[in-house]
């Protein structure tokens, strides 16, 4: 039983368990990358507007699709996750990031680890919120960028089959959970305390694990409100 005291490492497995076979036959690499981005842009529209009702919903199915994308791609979050952020900036290496004028590559980091490893999921949120205290807006406009980067990388994955690029799409990827994280965080909401409550019961549209729905839905569109 996943609960809020979980592990990163448990989460993502919880996602495998619920819904690796169904992605497996039903949705393509770039469609499972579409389904995060869909979240994402409800949750910057969310930012945008200042009306948060339903922004930790969106934020929990952005966090469950970047599980299915690693999943997808034999991606070990916390593993990665560690490598590039060792209680630390992975640029200038201190906590909170003091970074000014950012250096165009992230240090290596092997030795440089800074604070105890995080394994519950809600330890990781803490740990980035330390590494990078920021207002709401910001960290929604940074996700984008980053959801923005990790659509390039795949593409390019994709067209050169090229080693670089699957490491810039673990890179860019991880970048988009910390940002989710951030959002979570400035809103004080636990993103594990949601994920184990919206998934207690695996799939929460069919309500079975494995899904046995596919979580299908058509949503309404975020431009059709009058207001913008």
């Amino acid at each position: 039983m996943i609960t809020c005291e979980s592990s990163l490492k448990e989460f993502q497995e919880l996602n495998k368990q619920i819904y690796l076979v169904v992605n497996d036959r039903k949705y393509s690499i770039q469609e499972i990358f579409s389904n995060l981005h869909r979240h994402i842009t409800h949750i910057l529209k969310a930012v945008r507007k200042e009306i948060y009702s339903s922004i930790e919903y969106h934020l929990c199915m952005a966090l469950s699709w970047s599980f299915a994308l690693a999943n997808r791609l034999h991606i070990n979050l916390a593993k990665e996750m560690w490598k590039s952020f060792p209680g630390c900036c992975p640029y200038c290496l201190t906590a909170p990031c003091s970074c000014k004028d950012r250096p165009p590559e992230r240090q290596k980091m092997a030795g440089k680890a800074k604070g105890k490893h995080p394994v519950s999921m809600f330890e990781w949120q803490q740990m980035f919120w330390r590494i990078y205290p920021n207002v709401i807006l910001n960290s929604a406009v940074h996700l984008a960028e980053e959801a923005g980067e990790v659509d390039e990388t795949i593409r390019n994955n994709s067209a050169t089959h090229a080693g670089k690029w699957f490491k810039k799409t673990v890179e860019e990827l991880i970048d988009v959970i910390t940002n989710i994280f951030a959002v979570a965080s400035c809103r004080d909401l636990n993103l594990a305390a949601g994920m184990a409550s919206y998934f207690a019961k695996g799939c929460p549209k069919c309500c079975r694990l494995p899904c046995r729905c596919g979580y299908v839905s058509v949503d309404k569109l975020i431009s059709l409100s009058r207001s913008g």
